[in-house]
């Protein structure tokens, strides 16, 4: 783990999880206008809790998800621009990390808000059309779920790890390649980009407040 490190709009470390690179980190509220986005999500989602038009397959996906529903009238169209600049800083800066000595030029999409208070599951997926992946957490509690990032490596469903809990720390990010899965610790304005060939999902839980988050996807050249 890369030792701690500070910017205008965010603190953050540097993780290697099942060997891929991941950056999580917290995002300053005051740096972009959180209230009116949140508002304006909220309200969405209390006209239509369930807004789905993306997942195929016989997986369920019961949430509130803006993607492939973006133009639908019924809803608000959410104003993301004052978190250009924050996230253009936060990516540079993963990107400068990765590839020191490359000038291509970073560019970002957000593609969709995810928003939740029941329980409702979010199927396992990819972000195939980018090269990296960004979530940002509006609001969270601790009583939310984070996602969960599932291992890319086949080995994981038939490695023994218990014949070596006594030796290495399971809960350590270096030690991901073991599990079959890998949850962050989560809280309100965290920030994680991640190598998008990793597959995740969402199960989350009945909340008295709205779990929001925002994905978007980065590419690089």
């Amino acid at each position: 783990m890369a030792k701690k490190r500070q910017m205008t709009r965010l603190s953050y470390n540097f993780f290697f999880c099942f060997g891929l690179p991941i950056l999580v980190g917290l995002i300053k509220p005051e740096t972009y206008d959180k209230k009116n986005i949140i508002d304006t999500i909220t309200r969405n989602y209390n006209k239509q809790p369930i807004r789905e038009h993306w997942a195929t397959g016989f997986s369920q996906t019961d949430i509130h998800h803006s993607l492939k529903d973006e133009n639908n009238s019924k809803f608000e169209k959410i104003d993301y621009s004052s978190l250009n600049n924050s996230y253009a800083e936060i990516l540079q800066e993963y990107v400068k990390s990765l590839f020191p000595i490359s000038e291509g030029k970073v560019s970002f999409k957000i593609v969709n808000y995810t928003a939740s208070k029941e329980q409702t599951y979010m199927k396992p997926h990819r972000h195939s059309e980018c090269e990296f992946s960004m979530i940002h957490y509006l609001q969270f509690d601790k009583e939310h779920k984070s996602t969960t990032f599932i291992s890319p490596y086949l080995h994981t469903d038939f490695f023994w790890k218990n014949n070596l809990s006594h030796i290495l720390d399971l809960q350590n990010t270096n030690n991901s390649w073991l599990h079959e899965e890998w949850q962050f610790p989560t809280e309100e304005n965290t920030i994680i980009i991640f190598p998008s060939i990793l597959k995740h999902y969402v199960r989350n839980v009945v909340s008295k407040r709205l779990r929001i988050a925002i994905s978007a996807n980065i590419n690089i050249g």
